[in-house]
């Protein structure tokens, strides 16, 4: 699988200023949030340098949602 590289900060922006296809990934921790802003793939939040952090595959004997999420399989 190839290397995501890492977005550039050039793309940061407010929650004012983001647009359509720029990375919901809040990437500050101050009071104002600051976004990473990166271009996204079609129907994703986050560019995929952030999806790869935010996304997890599902465990085996859990059970899927149907999101990309897994919830916990029995004890």
């Amino acid at each position: 699988m190839p290397e995501i590289p890492e977005p550039s900060s050039r793309d940061r922006t407010t929650l004012f200023k983001l647009r359509a296809q720029q990375c919901r990934y809040v990437v500050s921790d101050e009071t104002e949030a600051i976004f990473c802003g990166a271009p996204t793939d079609d129907g994703s939040s986050w560019c995929p340098w952030h999806r790869q952090l935010v996304y997890t595959k599902p465990a085996s004997g859990g059970m899927r949602t149907g999101r990309g999420f897994a919830l916990p399989g029995p004890r």
